[in-house]
């Protein structure tokens, strides 16, 4: 089964239940209404942009700002470009389109936004996946399957997709490994919380590309923005692509770019991460009591993956599910969705900015029964 028909059979279960009875997906990604209304009585944003004219750029009097703020000196600022998009989607589609151009043969490192790789599909751009290094991404990486490979271009996806994990010290050294042997990089940071970014270490380089989103980290859609960072060198390129891929800005998009550099993001930023460490503490209490279940201790961010010692099959995992949310109302997606492979261990995301009731009620309950079912299969 496909994601999406995964996905389908799983909201059409959902709604069969009755009126009365919401199902609780713990993978979803929005936040809780609690999460919800405390950040809301946080946040705070100007709201005078013009509404009427077709805005093309940010302006040039926060550009610098922005950049400081992801992590750029202001040295890398005066060699980069930056080129600003309604969404982190329309820039991972223009960077597609431009790999696209070039035909480079793209390598995706898994796990990574399912995005990508369907854009380079549709595009026709050749890729590989290299997915031999999950589950456990950081100690398993190995640069030599990549330098030895025909690709030319290498996607990453940082954090580590769907798990709130970044890269050690020696993932980044390959990376810069891969850009010294003249290979494209791409890094996907959208959902990378402000201060974990890669700018900070790698910089501004001739073939590395950058994504960001800063507002998808705190659960923020309503106002989010996203730039490609680049070298100077490709101006005229990624802006005529832009032009065609990216459009113009909606009005949320400065709104959201002048908040990100406002001390109200950081305040926001504050609550976010005490809010999903409470949550994740609580999480490592309930998985104590379950020794098939695993959690990664090195998490910064609100998404968790769940690891299961035992293998689902996606039919299995199917009726499993559905059956779990008629009886309790809660639900899960499989790793599977995020890029993971399950057929070697089941693993599941969860949203560590649900409500602190549902994700513990809706945790237990899952893995009740799919303690069962492991030790049935």
């Amino acid at each position: 089964m496909t994601n999406y028909e995964i996905e389908m059979e799983l909201d059409k279960a959902s709604k069969a239940l009755s009126k009365e009875t919401q199902s609780v997906n713990l993978s979803y990604w929005n936040s809780g209404s609690e999460y919800k209304a405390k950040l809301k009585d946080i946040l705070k944003y100007e709201s005078g942009q013009d509404i009427f004219d077709y805005q093309y750029y940010l302006p040039e009097s926060i550009k610098k700002s922005i950049a400081n703020k992801l992590g750029f000196s202001s040295e890398d600022f005066y060699e980069s470009q930056s080129f600003a998009f309604s969404q982190s989607t329309h820039s991972i589609v223009t960077i597609a389109v431009f790999l696209s151009q070039r035909n480079l043969k793209t390598g995706i490192i898994a796990p990574a936004y399912f995005t990508a790789q369907t854009c380079l599909d549709d595009l026709k751009v050749a890729y590989h996946v290299f997915n031999e290094f999950i589950p456990d991404f950081n100690q398993n990486f190995d640069i030599g399957p990549l330098i030895n490979s025909d690709c030319e271009a290498f996607w990453f996806t940082s954090p580590i997709n769907s798990t709130s994990v970044y890269f050690n010290q020696n993932v980044i050294n390959d990376i810069q490994e891969l850009l010294d042997a003249g290979k494209w990089v791409i890094l996907d940071e959208a959902l990378c919380v402000n201060g974990k970014e890669l700018s900070r270490t790698l910089g501004i380089q001739k073939k590395l590309i950058y994504i960001y989103s800063p507002h998808k980290a705190l659960g923020i859609q309503g106002i989010k923005f996203s730039v490609i960072v680049t070298h100077k060198k490709f101006t005229d390129e990624i802006d005529r692509l832009k032009d065609c891929y990216g459009g113009s800005l909606n009005y949320l998009s400065e709104l959201g770019a002048r908040h990100f550099i406002s001390q109200n993001y950081d305040e926001c930023l504050r609550f976010y991460n005490q809010f999903w460490s409470d949550n994740y503490k609580r999480v490592h209490q309930i998985l104590a009591n379950y020794h098939f279940a695993h959690v990664s201790p090195d998490i910064s961010g609100h998404y968790a993956m769940i690891f299961l010692d035992g293998c689902i099959g996606t039919e299995n995992f199917n009726f499993a599910i559905k059956k779990l949310i008629k009886e309790k109302g809660y639900l899960i997606f499989p790793g599977v969705m995020h890029g993971f492979d399950i057929s070697k261990q089941f693993c599941f995301r969860i949203n560590l900015l649900l409500n602190k009731t549902d994700l513990e009620k809706g945790l237990i309950s899952v893995l009740d029964y799919m303690g069962k079912f492991i030790e049935n299969a």
